[in-house]
């Protein structure tokens, strides 16, 4: 399931063409990933740790199970990423309207 959509950034004031949403669609998905990630790794044991490396060829089925059972705070984590990557798209809406005015002309 996409977190973002045109319609919610619609809502966060920013327009752009689809080729240059296909490019921050990719970007958030990336960045939301790696800080998620980030965040995970502080709440982990060291054998916490070692368990979820060995997961690397794992399905996203069994890793998402395993994150839920280990790290107590998951949802919060993604949930507080999200909301802090919204903002700041909604803080740079400016910044894309321009870029994508530039495009245009």
């Amino acid at each position: 399931m996409a977190l973002l959509s045109k319609e919610l950034l619609k809502e966060l004031g920013i327009e752009m063409r689809d080729q240059d949403y296909q490019l921050l669609e990719e970007h958030f998905e990336t960045t939301l990933r790696t800080r998620v990630i980030e965040e995970i790794v502080e709440e982990l044991s060291i054998d916490q740790a070692r368990q979820l490396a060995t997961m690397q060829q794992s399905s996203d089925e069994q890793l998402l199970n395993w994150l839920r059972a280990n790290v107590l705070n998951f949802s919060e984590i993604v949930s507080d990423e999200v909301d802090i990557l919204l903002g700041e798209l909604a803080e740079n809406s400016d910044a894309f309207n321009r870029a994508a005015d530039n495009q245009s002309d």
